[in-house]
């Protein structure tokens, strides 16, 4: 493939919500162009797209698993799967565990995650038991969320793959309006004809937002083959269903109150064969202000565009396509831009220009 980065940008507002929250229970912010801006985090992203549906049924096959415990989930099982008593599995997957990462101090874990397939942790493990001292070169291939993602082990280095996947945290278009919501819950059980107390049986404060948020992600074509061992069809499905699931990803974060089922209204899509990859956030960094009586999405799409034809006559080399797909109710003005009909034939489009 004559490719060298698949870029996609997406315009996306969410309703009264709070998708990614910190360690206070209050929605993700930031400060971007000296403004308080509510952010989303590229892990959380990262975890909703490799979650999506769409994501394990395009690419064909099931996604990895991070857990610290994978000693007595994956590989305690499989090894009495394979003939072992429970006690020789158990003497086996410790000490496999230990070449991989360092023990939590609760008993059975591991510090940090361990990220695999079953393919290849089950290969690997193999190898381990038969005592091969080239054991962590007998994986299976990656999965196709770890080729994307990356992998991080400290105790085993030679394991380590290098993401293909670039994902921006998210940022609002706009300045952010952080605003508090005075909850209360009815007990049924109490008696106001018996004269118990009518109020409220639990009350609460919780902070949300309603923001127009930019997402950028990049992914190398180049270092997606090469994790994927040069399979063409599946490093084919894998950008494929990185795109779908890109458009399907919505963190979860208290999702059952606030019901932020509103998937993106604008995407650019970028097939770079040449140049670098150009994350268009400063189109942002003066807060977009509805005004005219033109919207936060009409007003966040102009300045993307606007921006995005200033870096195009700026950049040195842009051997690129861009296509475009939105639901707005004004035509965008985009120069040098392929338009297509929403964002089912903006994901052929890119995959066309694979070929």
């Amino acid at each position: 493939m004559n490719v060298k980065t698949i870029e996609l940008h997406l315009l996306q507002s969410f309703p009264p919500s709070c998708v990614n929250r910190d360690g206070n229970n209050s929605p993700k912010d930031c400060t971007f162009g000296d403004a308080r801006r509510a952010r989303i985090s590229s892990q959380s992203l990262k975890r909703a797209i490799r979650q999506a549906e769409s994501f394990a049924t395009t690419v064909g096959e099931a996604i990895a698993t991070r857990s610290k415990q994978m000693r007595d989930k994956k590989l305690i099982p499989y090894l009495i799967q394979s003939g072992l008593s429970r006690e020789e599995a158990e003497k086996v997957a410790d000490s496999f565990r230990r070449e991989l990462a360092k023990d939590d101090k609760k008993a059975n874990l591991t510090s940090v995650g361990l990220y695999f397939g079953d393919a290849e942790l089950f290969a690997l493990l193999d190898a381990y038991r038969s005592g091969d001292k080239k054991w962590k070169e007998k994986g299976t291939r990656k999965s196709a969320d770890v080729a994307l993602f990356g992998r991080m082990l400290a105790e085993a280095v030679e394991l380590n793959v290098d993401a293909a996947a670039q994902v921006a945290h998210a940022i609002s278009t706009h300045k952010l309006s952080q605003e508090m919501d005075y909850w209360t819950a009815a007990d049924d059980l109490k008696d106001r004809m018996e004269g118990e107390d009518a109020g409220a049986g639990m009350l609460g404060t919780a902070e949300f937002n309603a923001s127009v948020f930019y997402r950028y992600a990049c992914v190398s074509v180049p270092m997606l083959t090469r994790n994927l061992n040069d399979q063409e069809d599946l490093v084919r499905k894998t950008i494929e269903g990185f795109l779908i699931a890109s458009y399907d990803a919505i963190p979860t974060g208290k999702i059952s109150g606030h019901a932020q089922h509103t998937p993106p209204f604008f995407a650019l899509a970028v097939v770079r064969r040449k140049g670098q990859p150009l994350n268009l956030c400063n189109a942002f960094l003066s807060p977009v202000r509805a005004r005219n009586g033109r919207g936060l999405d009409i007003e966040s799409t102009d300045a993307l565009l606007a921006h995005l034809n200033r870096m195009r006559a700026m950049v040195p080399v842009d051997d690129a396509d861009y296509i475009l797909a939105h639901a707005l109710a004004e035509e965008p003005k985009a120069e040098r831009v392929d338009k297509v009909g929403g964002y089912g034939p903006l994901v052929a489009k890119v995959m066309e220009k694979l070929q």
